[in-house]
């Protein structure tokens, strides 16, 4: 349950954060690949492990565009 929570926060922060300093387009897509790995793990069967481990890269992910982003 702690790290789920912790990669939700920082999937979350992380959408925020480049949503302000970029504008929408980009978290917003990434928000729907959220939602839709959300409703998809459990209608395949899949452990609640595999949705933590996928926010978690897709927050990984969104920081790393923010610090990109900022940089230039």
């Amino acid at each position: 349950m702690g790290f789920g929570l912790i990669a939700m926060v920082a999937f979350w922060v992380a959408a925020i954060r480049l949503w302000v300093c970029d504008g929408p387009k980009t978290p917003l897509i990434f928000i729907a690949v959220w939602g839709i790995g959300f409703i998809a793990f459990p209608h395949l069967g899949l452990s609640s492990y595999f949705f933590i481990a996928f926010e978690a890269i897709l927050a990984a992910i969104l920081v790393l565009i923010e610090k990109v982003r900022t940089a230039l």
